[in-house]
């Protein structure tokens, strides 16, 4: 099988992969996560959890996070395409506050499917185009003490959602500011 093509991106340690894809008449396969392909390519982890998340058009989910117990991610889409943002929270890091977006896709080759996430970043997603499902490996468990969300359309990040209006859970709608976790945030999450 072909390597895992890797792509960085300006926030340090945030990558986007994309497994080979394997096309014939019957149709796809890829790797959502190969043990060696993901190791070559220096994403050697023990994943605590793999979750699935399936998201109808019109939603944002996050900005997610927990503090402590940070969880590094990699997120895969298994079918649609996603806007996924991704914030670094890690107060020692130079780029401390800024977050950059991605579009990734399941059968759109023209886009990576997945992302790896270190530890210390928020994460959120938006299905402008679709439903979308996402698989996602964590490092740790998920630990309802230590689950965060940062408001979605923070001013300060003035984050350019491509859903002007879009579905929320209460918990998203109600996250807390960048201003207002600035003091609460550890270095190593």
């Amino acid at each position: 099988m072909k390597k895992l093509h890797t792509i960085p991106s300006t926030l340090d340690g945030v990558v986007l992969l994309d497994p080979p894809r394997l096309s014939d008449a019957r149709g796809m396969f890829r790797p959502v996560f190969a043990q060696r392909l993901h190791a070559d390519a220096g994403y050697d982890h023990q994943w605590a959890e793999v979750n699935l998340s399936h998201t109808k058009q019109g939603c944002v989910r996050g900005l997610h996070f927990q503090q402590p117990n940070s969880q590094a991610k990699l997120i895969s889409v298994v079918d649609g395409t996603i806007f996924d943002v991704v914030v670094d929270l890690r107060p020692d890091s130079a780029t401390f506050g800024k977050w950059e977006s991605f579009t990734l896709s399941a059968s759109d080759t023209a886009h990576p499917s997945q992302i790896y996430i270190p530890e210390g970043f928020a994460h959120g997603l938006a299905t402008p185009q679709g439903p979308a499902t996402i698989a996602y490996l964590v490092s740790r468990q998920w630990d309802p003490d230590s689950e965060h969300a940062l408001l979605w359309n923070d001013p300060e990040l003035a984050i350019a959602w491509p859903i002007n209006d879009p579905e929320l859970s209460p918990r998203d709608r109600a996250g807390t500011t960048l201003a207002e976790l600035k003091s609460t945030l550890k270095p190593g999450g």
